[in-house]
């Protein structure tokens, strides 16, 4: 991409003067006829989101409510003795279900997508925090009440989860779409 006094980096977005054969700021091969990447720099892009669509993040929490419903809410009431209320084992579950939901999603995903699951997992983080410290009984003798902290905590891990789940469900639609396997 060429201005008229300027050679404007694909990668960075640097102008370069109209000679350079390597960006100044980021050292990409500068090419203003075309903006395809070397060898060495496609390896670097390889796992490298590429793009951001909003309609993924609006999937993936479908994905998350979908997943939570099952495990907080159906389960419980089919199966007498799965209470997933006690302790601190409801937001370890939903990490679990975080986690599946990102996979879903990076597999279901053109391109590279680990951004929107994550953003995904915060908005669930909120409901689903609130539901679990409604859920989860608070007297005095009852058990462990988990604090407010523990559940920020628990929701955070939730997300990083999420994340990998993505970057996992991205390698998998590599693997299983014919699309060459990156090492």
């Amino acid at each position: 991409m060429a201005s008229k006094d300027a050679l404007v980096c694909h990668v960075c977005g640097f102008k370069n003067q109209l000679d350079a054969v390597r960006c100044v700021s980021c050292g990409a091969k500068l090419d203003a006829e075309s903006v395809d990447y070397g060898a060495e720099e496609e390896a670097d892009r390889k796992d490298q989101q590429t793009g951001f669509e909003v309609k993924w993040i609006g999937i993936t929490f479908g994905v998350y409510f979908v997943f939570q419903a099952i495990a907080l809410a159906l389960l419980p009431a089919v199966i007498p003795s799965y209470d997933p209320f006690q302790n601190i084992w409801g937001i370890l579950i939903s990490s679990i279900t975080w986690f599946l939901g990102g996979i879903v999603a990076g597999y279901l995903s053109p391109g590279r997508t680990f951004i929107e699951p994550a953003i995904a997992a915060i908005i669930a983080a909120v409901p689903t925090v609130a539901y679990l410290m409604w859920r989860t009984p608070g007297s005095p003798g009852d058990g462990f009440d988990p604090s407010m902290l523990a559940y920020t905590v628990g929701g955070i891990m939730g997300v990083m989860i999420s994340l990998f789940g993505a970057f996992l469900g991205e390698r998998l639609q590599g693997a299983t779409r014919g699309h060459k396997p990156s090492r």
